[in-house]
């Protein structure tokens, strides 16, 4: 049986794919989703049993204003209504995970000693996709255990230029030699 968050993602992706719009549903979304997430009173509000719906939907109207998507701000207005923001994260994340196999897109993690800008993450990007032959979108994660350089991951592929990984394979060589 399919779940809640299943069901809500494949219609969105359903919505995205009747007006030819994947990137954008999935920017749109991404966008919204970080608005929540870095103003959690919107969603505490939203998913208030104490406040109206037409107060809800007016507060909607607004968030959505900028997207002039209606189905989206429709969208959030069900969620809303049948009490079902705390879900709006994990529909996103699916939806995500969905549009991006329809776009061809991998996701996956780079993981460095610390942030790496845009560029430095777009040039990563750029040099997996040759090898993979696909389109590429990676997330910079900060990993103290690493010594320097980075290591991605996508599914369970690893691609590991760090200092340590190296480290360890040079250790790896001088041991096999001594026993040869």
């Amino acid at each position: 049986m399919e779940s809640r968050v299943s069901k809500y993602a494949s219609a969105i992706v359903s919505i995205a794919k009747d007006e030819k719009a994947y990137l954008k549903y999935k920017e749109n979304l991404s966008s919204l989703l970080k608005v929540f997430l870095e103003n959690i009173e919107i969603q505490k509000y939203l998913e208030s049993y104490f406040v109206s719906d037409e107060e809800k939907f007016r507060l909607i109207d607004e968030l959505t204003k900028p997207y002039k998507s209606e189905n989206l701000s429709n969208f959030l207005k069900l969620l809303a209504k049948k009490h079902l923001i705390y879900q709006f994260k994990d529909i996103v994340k699916e939806v995500t995970k969905l549009l991006n196999e329809e776009l061809d897109i991998d996701e996956g993690f780079v993981y460095s000693t610390e942030q790496l800008s845009p560029k430095q993450v777009e040039k990563i990007e750029e040099a997996i996709a040759k090898k993979l032959g696909k389109k590429v979108e990676l997330k910079n994660v900060i990993d103290e255990r690493l010594i320097g350089g980075v290591r991605v991951v996508i599914h369970d592929h690893v691609y590991d230029g760090s200092i340590k990984y190296k480290l360890e394979t040079l250790k790896n060589n001088l041991k096999e030699r001594r026993t040869n």
